[in-house]
């Protein structure tokens, strides 16, 4: 009897310890996506990617608020800057409809982390209302 019960909780172990090396693997490998999403992908396929590390993370059991920040704050950074220098390139086409879709994404990632500067956001402002008096020129 006393056999049958340590066989019993032996095999439990060993099939918890399998558990947690798989889950152990899919938050290093969600990790690894998500650091190349950063580097390399657009807003919302990084937010994705950071979305299914942290379930992963917390599944794992290895989930780092910190850590969840500081890669949430870098994916708004890189938002905003590609936001700004999609609003560059679309006043520079004259496209004043495009180039305020980007300013508004800037100002909306900006707030997200605590980044929005009101002067900044005038000035851009300033420049879509100038693109606007020289269309209408």
């Amino acid at each position: 009897m006393l056999g049958q019960w340590s066989a019993a909780i032996a095999e439990q172990t060993k099939e918890q310890k399998a558990r947690q090396k798989m889950l152990d693997l899919e938050a290093a490998n969600a990790l690894w996506r998500l650091q190349r999403a950063l580097k390399t992908d657009g807003y919302y396929s990084a937010r994705v990617r950071l979305n299914v590390w942290r379930a992963a993370a917390i599944d794992a059991g290895k989930f780092d608020p910190q850590k969840y920040e500081e890669y949430r704050r870098q994916l708004y950074e890189k938002s905003m800057n590609d936001s700004l220098k999609c609003f560059e390139y679309y006043i520079e086409q004259g496209s004043r409809h495009d180039a305020n879709m980007c300013l508004q994404t800037w100002k909306m990632h900006a707030k997200e982390i605590d980044q929005f500067d009101e002067s900044t956001y005038q000035e851009l402002v300033k420049q879509l209302n100038d693109l606007k008096e020289k269309q209408a020129e």
